[in-house]
């Protein structure tokens, strides 16, 4: 028989199979782009009972979406997935797709034949391949694992183009204590109502806070699917119609999240649960009570009175940002997801209950257990846990036992593709080292071009590791000025360009970098000196291949700077504003590996000295003052004379005229502001060259370091723009012509 006949059947076999007990299963239909295409129709067309999301970069069906959509579905369900892998294969978006689907529905991935798939360009993998590299110089180590996932992983169903016969039978024994759950169980119930036991008992922990004693923050836990956010949504309505109890409820329930659309779950249960409130900005409202989003940030820049703050995908939440909350809110739950695409929650659990014992004792912690959108034991779960490896752990405290000296390795990434015991220890310490590792992470870890793991093993398990990637080694002229003066900013190359565009110094792409992209230490293990054993192994394999210079960048902590200067790096560029996936204050730290290297970062390290004085008291006179100490101490005394002509060239006139050209940000070149200023602007008045609002202006703006917003309002300037505009306009003038 035809494959593509025997399609429907088995669509319909494997969606009434599943419904049977909640679950989701998966079919696979590998072949050609167009017999996929005209299979997967097939499928959904037998599958019609419920609704359908379809994933393709292809014209597959009216109703199609684009892969990069994918990571904008939160909250929403469907009975019916279809991924076009043919549209390449995109680990974030996979992973949040399989979370819209719901018990006793079927995920139906096209791909190409299984045993050609890694072999072919993936048009998802651009993505991950630095400027000039091409789809051609991204390996398919991790397709190559995906494949053996799929063939090994119950709850699979593989039906091959052309193939006699469709494989055996992918559901698994189901547990005793599994209940079986009807297809269409999810429809039937009351939305604004807990739907499991775990769900109303997280409801009631965090009424009994909302009206209890403060600075006793909640804490709950759970994998998807269990109703963490709906229970948030149904609390707060609650809380705000005083529905539980006679006594008046309070007026304002903040929310914050990574993104406003993590939080699209706990309003659209709070709208239920709460039938009068209306859609208020970014919230709701009924009189004068109110639930309102407002971003991490802006929480903590300017605190807000409100009744209880909840937190929803905190692990998404940089630490330091999580800290000031719990400092600014006497009442907060805390609430994450433990394999979530917000953030890690073991990773938050383990850095941030430290900060909970010491600023909080009494803090309370509640997992939620049971799925509320499928059955236990699901198999889809399990194929999401080990495919994008979200289950990974480090190896236990008590197996990191032999020599504390074990050489540092490299290690073969064909090899660590092979072996999922390594890898997962690598990909869980990353994992608890860092707030948002991702599952695209993994596709870098393994495909990347210029990506190296280096590692350290106690006892034969993994005890810390290090990922670097090579950046840099670019001559193209116009490239070069294109990234400094911001009109371009192709993929890769973070550290190099970073220092052209930001930093002042536009020759810094062309010298070679290795860049630590993440470093992590096993938490039993810290402060033994083993990331410092790592990063002096890479800078011997640095020296060997002729690198010139190592570096990272990372949100700026007293700590961590203290770590990074305890290792011989040195800060040459700290960002204006505080980075959105951090919440601090970006800082770019140097190692030299060749005389070229040492020449270039003292220059670096001399122009950064030589910006502070302005950049302080300007656009960072909000930095931490602990940071600040911090910084000043890490830069060290250097020789200001050096930063003059870093790159063979004024540095100082090449911003001022890319700012000028409008090419450069205000902050950027504000250093450079401040030194015309000081060298030009009485002459230029005295001269007439400007008159006084223009002076008045400039000296506002690059003497006082004003504010923009506070300039706008005292120059009446249209706006923010208009106002930039007037400076360029009067910096182009002071500026002398270029000789012909």
């Amino acid at each position: 028989m035809d494959c593509d006949h025997r399609v429907p059947a088995l669509a319909r076999h494997l969606r009434a199979r599943a419904g049977a007990l909640g679950h989701r299963l998966t079919l696979v239909l590998s072949g050609d782009p167009h017999w996929s295409a005209a299979a997967a129709r097939s499928a959904a067309a037998a599958c019609a009972d419920g609704p359908a999301l379809w994933l393709s970069d292809r014209p597959l069906h009216p109703a199609a979406r684009p892969l990069d959509a994918a990571t904008r579905l939160l909250g929403g369900e469907c009975d019916l997935l279809i991924y076009d892998a043919w549209s390449g294969f995109d680990p974030d978006g996979f992973g949040a797709a399989t979370g819209t689907l719901r018990g006793g529905g079927l995920l139906i991935l096209l791909c190409p034949p299984l045993d050609d798939w890694a072999g072919l360009p993936d048009p998802q993998a651009a993505r991950i391949a630095p400027w000039p590299l091409g789809l051609e110089a991204v390996t398919g180590r991790y397709i190559a694992r995906l494949v053996r996932v799929l063939r090994d992983q119950p709850g699979v169903r593989i039906l091959a183009q052309g193939a006699s016969d469709h494989g055996p039978d992918p559901l698994v024994p189901t547990p005793p204590d599994a209940p079986a759950v009807g297809f269409g169980h999810a429809d039937t119930r009351d939305a604004s109502q807990p739907a499991t036991p775990d769900q109303a008992d997280a409801v009631a922990a965090i009424l009994r806070h909302a009206r209890g004693r403060p600075h006793r923050p909640l804490v709950l836990t759970a994998h998807r699917g269990r109703g963490k956010s709906a229970a948030l949504g149904i609390a707060a309505a609650r809380l705000l119609r005083g529905a539980d109890t006679a006594v008046p409820g309070p007026r304002l329930v903040l929310v914050t999240a990574p993104r406003r659309a993590a939080a699209a779950a706990l309003f659209a249960h709070a709208a239920l649960a709460w039938p009068g409130a209306r859609p208020d900005g970014s919230g709701l409202r009924a009189g004068e009570r109110a639930i309102q989003f407002l971003a991490p940030d802006a929480l903590c820049e300017n605190p807000i009175g409100a009744d209880l703050l909840l937190v929803d995908e905190a692990a998404g939440i940089p630490a330091p940002l999580l800290a000031r909350l719990l400092e600014h809110y006497p009442r907060v739950v805390f609430a994450t997801t433990v394999h979530g695409y917000e953030g890690t929650g073991r990773g938050f659990d383990l850095r941030f209950r430290a900060t909970l014992d010491r600023r909080t004792p009494h803090w309370r912690g509640l997992t939620l257990e049971a799925p509320i959108r499928w059955s236990p034991h699901d198999p889809l779960e399990a194929l999401m846990f080990r495919a994008l490896l979200l289950d990974a752990a480090p190896a236990t405290a008590a197996d990191l036992l032999g020599d504390a000296q074990a050489p540092v390795e490299r290690l073969d990434r064909a090899a660590l593709a092979a072996d999922d015991h390594t890898l997962g220890q690598v990909f869980g310490l990353l994992v608890l080292a860092h707030y948002q590792t991702r599952p695209l992470d993994l596709r870098l870890l393994l495909d990347a071009p210029g990506v190296r793991v280096l590692v350290l093993r106690l006892g034969g398990q993994v005890a810390a590791t290090l990922i670097a990637v090579t950046e840099g080694g670019l001559t193209d002229p116009e490239l070069l000025r294109a990234v400094y003066d911001g009109r371009r900013r192709p993929r890769g190359h973070l550290l190099p360009f970073t220092l052209s565009a930001h930093g002042g110094l536009p020759d810094a792409p062309r010298l070679g970098w290795l860049r630590v992209i993440r470093i992590a230490v096993h938490p039993a293990l810290r402060r033994r000196g083993l990331g410092r054993r790592l990063l002096h192994g890479l800078l011997r394999e640095a020296r060997g291949e002729g690198i010139d210079l190592l570096g990272s960048s990372f949100g700026a902590t007293p700590e961590l700077i203290g770590f990074w200067t305890r290792c011989g790096y040195r800060p040459v560029q700290i960002g204006t504003s505080r980075n959105a996936a951090s919440g601090e204050h970006a800082l770019v730290v140097l190692r030299t590996a060749s005389r070229a290297g040492s020449l270039w970062r003292t220059a670096a390290r001399s122009r950064l000295a030589g910006r502070l004085p302005v950049l302080l008291p300007g656009p960072l006179r909000r930095l931490d003052p602990t940071v600040t100490a911090a910084l000043i101490a890490a830069l060290g005394r250097v020789d200001k004379s050096a930063a003059a002509d870093p790159d063979g060239n004024s540095a100082d006139d090449l911003e001022l005229r890319s700012f000028a050209a409008g090419h450069r940000t205000l902050e950027a070149a504000l250093p450079a502001l401040a030194a015309l200023t000081r060298r030009r602007l009485a002459a230029a008045l005295n001269s007439g060259q400007l008159d006084g609002p223009a002076a008045a202006l400039l000296a506002a703006a690059a003497a006082q370091l004003r504010p923009v917003a506070e300039l706008v309002a005292v120059f009446e300037a249209p706006g923010r723009e208009a106002l930039i505009a007037t400076l360029r306009t009067i910096v182009a003038r002071l500026l002398p012509a270029r000789p012909l």
